[in-house]
């Protein structure tokens, strides 16, 4: 059961975040999964990422594709 890429909102790291649906051994297996992790700031829990600056989650989405996963695709051994 590996994976090459976790993609998701920042919550997928914190201990019962997003409502109680991450518990703390989801939160514990993809914080310490091997595989790249790309984090998108998305939160509703009591907590501010200092210098992250407010942009709209469209444009995370183009970020994360055009200036990671771009890259990581082409670099890697995916099939």
């Amino acid at each position: 059961k590996k994976v090459d890429v976790i993609i998701g909102p920042i919550g997928i790291i914190l201990a019962n975040a997003m409502m109680g649906e991450i518990t703390p051994k989801i939160a514990e297996a993809v914080a310490s999964s091997s595989a790249k992790k790309f984090l998108i700031p998305l939160t509703q829990e009591n907590i501010v990422i200092v210098g992250l600056s407010s942009i709209p989650l469209p444009h995370f989405i183009e970020s994360l594709i055009q200036e990671n996963l771009k890259d990581f695709a082409d670099n890697s051994n995916l099939s």
